[in-house]
């Protein structure tokens, strides 16, 4: 939580006085939130493994019981099992975008909260998202291996409970720190009008703004993970599902410019 406006700030750092990268990444807003999820993502998988190093001796647990691998000893993606993986996620995402320009057609409606969740996609958009979705897609493959393995709970007497049960725990791990941080922001505003994080230029205000977003996407993606990896055994489907989701919803509904607008 504490490393989302540092990130963002060493990413901007970047674009302005090292490299610019709006050119291959067009969406600043989007980058910074990008950024910070693949970032605490590396930081998490690398406490995972410690983690793990630990658990393996003292359990004798292995990488296929958290649904990282599908091999028992070593680590492996399967073979045709992970294509077959990937076709099912394309196949499930190709349904919603056609179900989504449908429902738009038809009641001429924009999916929404607080921002424009889904949309068409043009053709420019469609390129930009190719760019995007790998950054995600290891984002939400460490935060798999995170709900999934590091902190999943105990299995309840029926699937569908027991998929309750891990749905609410995850949100509630994930979505919760982000609250925090955002009544650190907003509660000091409300109640004596100070900003506590204000950032070069006011951008800290956009991306705190931009965190109520954030955690409407952790509160529906987490159940869809949390589905699949109770059908699979594994976290590939619901990763890259939600990866696919995610990249749309953001490539399709964020300004296209240099700097948070």
């Amino acid at each position: 939580m504490w490393l989302y406006l540092p990130i963002i700030l060493v990413l901007f750092a970047i674009h302005i006085y090292v490299i610019p990268i709006d050119k291959a990444f067009p969406m600043m807003m989007v980058n910074g939130i990008v950024g910070w999820f693949v970032g605490i993502s590396m930081i998490g998988l690398i406490l995972f493994r410690i983690w793990f190093k630990r658990k393996t001796r003292r359990e004798g647990l292995t990488l296929g019981d958290f649904g990282i691998s599908y091999a028992v000893v070593r680590f492996s993606l399967g073979g045709w099992k992970i294509i077959k993986t990937i076709i099912l996620a394309a196949i499930l995402f190709v349904f919603v975008y056609l179900c989504q320009g449908l429902l738009e057609s038809v009641f001429i409606v924009d999916f929404r909260f607080i921002f424009p969740f889904a949309s068409d996609l043009t053709a420019e958009r469609a390129w930009i998202s190719l760019r995007y979705f790998p950054f995600i897609l290891f984002g939400f493959l460490g935060l798999g291996t995170f709900l999934h393995g590091q902190i999943r709970p105990r299995a309840l007497s029926t699937p569908f409970r027991t998929w309750i049960f891990w749905s609410l725990s995850g949100i509630f791990a994930v979505v919760a720190p982000l609250v925090l941080f955002l009544a650190i922001q907003y509660v000091p505003l409300f109640t004596t009008g100070a900003i506590p994080f204000v950032g070069p230029g006011g951008m800290f205000v956009s991306f705190v703004l931009n965190l109520f977003h954030v955690i409407g996407v952790l509160i529906m993606t987490t159940p869809i993970s949390t589905w699949f990896y109770q059908l699979t055994g594994k976290i590939y489907l619901g990763a890259l599902v939600n990866a696919l989701l995610v990249t749309w919803m953001f490539v399709s509904s964020q300004v296209v410019a240099p700097i948070p607008v």
